[in-house]
């Protein structure tokens, strides 16, 4: 599925690819069909008016999104200035047509990172057999080596409405929470169980046992297969359950990355999460990174009794968000990387901005 957007406001035009041929401006995208490639196109459609405002000649480039990693609508394919942001591609392939376009931006990247687990030897084995696959999968069209126009960016978040207010991290009713699924695509029967599968079982059992004898307030609700979640009613709430979490818990999935890790930063929650690949978006998330969720019920209890703390942490979610995965920093990042592919790009630039961009 892609989508091609036209922003009649802006300079430039960017598209949406709906499948196949058939594509659509992010404008219209973004009022009618927000989500069509499991990503929020409003979130998108902010970038990208803030990338065009930069410079008029980026008027003279095509922005194509897509999930696809093997095909382009025809109209855009082998057509120079042309620069794809491929969305949801967990196995963080390189697309067939890397070659034949000016740059590609992913979410997640093109990197499936090995993080393994202390003294788990059936997580660690899972995650060698899936990084193995993730290999095999570049080949034969998928080539290893084309990847220097590819770069990565953040999901940004899915269903959330704008943050208006900040609910104060003493004031939230939740103390920790996760929504998602555990179950995934079975493999030989359900015999086999996915990274994703393993590490989330072992996260909400750990929860589970960790709040016996508690008084805290834990709110774990689990859904079905992803694409599938948004029209469960558990969904509905999932916004305001946010607002409302001291802690936000992010386990990996297919691939590290989740929406969840943006998600809880955006509303001012404490992050814990797995091993986050090193993309440039990373470097400074004051996300609390755990190699094994059996260190979950101390973190959990230092954090708690530690109210300074927590509203310290808060606050550096908060200011992460802002200068890290806000729309205009995003804008910011795929200008310098334009302006590195393209020198040309800075006889009509108004300002230079300065970005350690290494993807």
């Amino acid at each position: 599925m892609a989508a091609t957007v036209h922003n009649e406001t802006t300079p430039g035009n960017c598209h949406v690819c709906m499948g196949g041929e058939e594509t659509e401006t992010i404008s219209v995208v973004k009022d009618l069909l927000p989500y069509a490639l499991e990503c929020n196109i409003e979130y998108f459609w902010q970038v990208i008016n803030a990338l065009q405002a930069r410079n008029r000649l980026l008027g003279d480039y095509t922005f194509v999104f897509t999930r696809s990693v093997t095909e382009l609508p025809g109209k855009f394919d082998h057509s120079p200035n042309v620069v794809v942001f491929v969305m949801g591609d967990e196995w963080a392939r390189v697309p067939i047509y890397a070659n034949r376009v000016h740059a590609i931006f992913k979410a997640p990247g093109q990197q499936m990172t090995l993080a393994l687990h202390k003294r788990w030897l059936l997580f660690n084995l899972m995650a060698r057999v899936q990084h193995f696959r993730q290999h095999l999968k570049r080949y034969p069209h998928h080539h290893k080596d084309r990847t220097r126009n590819i770069f990565a960016i953040p999901y940004g978040y899915y269903r959330l409405p704008k943050r208006v207010s900040v609910t104060p991290i003493a004031q939230r009713r939740i103390d920790v929470s996760f929504t998602g699924s555990v179950d995934h695509k079975k493999v030989l029967g359900g015999l086999i169980k996915t990274n994703k599968v393993l590490s989330r079982e072992r996260m909400v059992a750990t929860v589970d046992d960790w709040k016996k004898d508690k008084s805290y307030v834990a709110d774990v609700k689990l859904s079905t297969y992803f694409p599938k979640a948004n029209d469960k009613p558990e969904f509905e709430s999932y916004p305001r359950i946010l607002m409302d979490t001291k802690i936000c818990l992010s386990p990996r999935g297919t691939h590290l990355e989740t929406y969840r890790l943006c998600e809880g930063m955006y509303y001012g929650c404490i992050v814990i999460a797995e091993q986050q690949p090193d993309h440039w978006f990373a470097k400074n998330s004051p996300a609390i990174i755990v190699d094994d969720w059996h260190q979950l019920p101390d973190l959990l209890d230092q954090l708690l009794e530690n109210p300074d703390d927590m509203a310290r942490r808060q606050q550096q979610s908060l200011d992460y968000w802002d200068a890290t995965l806000a729309p205009q920093r995003i804008a910011d990042y795929l200008y310098t990387t334009l302006l590195t592919l393209n020198p040309a790009l800075a006889n009509d630039a108004d300002t230079l901005i300065n970005i350690d961009h290494a993807a």
